[in-house]
């Protein structure tokens, strides 16, 4: 598949196209990546263009304001992580499409011993 990279929502309600290489995606074990499967590939925020309307992204923040998990509110499918240093991105290679994740190469990140916890009630 050939840029830009379409991703989608599984309903399809949430779409976003991103011009960047596809390359050095990451697993993370910390305690949010590893309940919702997101598979990084952080990019810069220019490269990504929002086709769906804004309205319809859901955020959950959970350390702080200028970080959130953007999602779709239809099918709950995480699909964007902002808040990264750099004006980057994340965004889920789970939901590109036409390209099977199996295929490419990931590497592990150890966010649940390297990433502190959230805040405490």
């Amino acid at each position: 598949m050939q840029r830009p990279y379409r991703l989608s929502c599984h309903c399809g309600d949430i779409c976003v196209e991103v011009d960047a290489e596809l390359s050095r995606l990451l697993e993370c074990n910390c305690s949010t990546c590893r309940r919702s499967g997101f598979l990084h590939w952080k990019v810069d925020a220019a490269a990504v263009r929002l086709i769906t309307e804004k309205r319809r992204l859901s955020t959950y923040i959970w350390r702080g304001v200028s970080e959130g998990h953007h999602f779709c509110p239809t099918c709950g499918t995480a699909i964007l992580r902002s808040g990264y240093p750099g004006d980057r991105v994340s965004l889920n290679a789970r939901c590109i499409e036409g390209v099977d994740v199996f295929t490419l190469e990931i590497e592990r990140y150890d966010g649940r011993n390297d990433m502190p916890p959230g805040p405490l009630p």
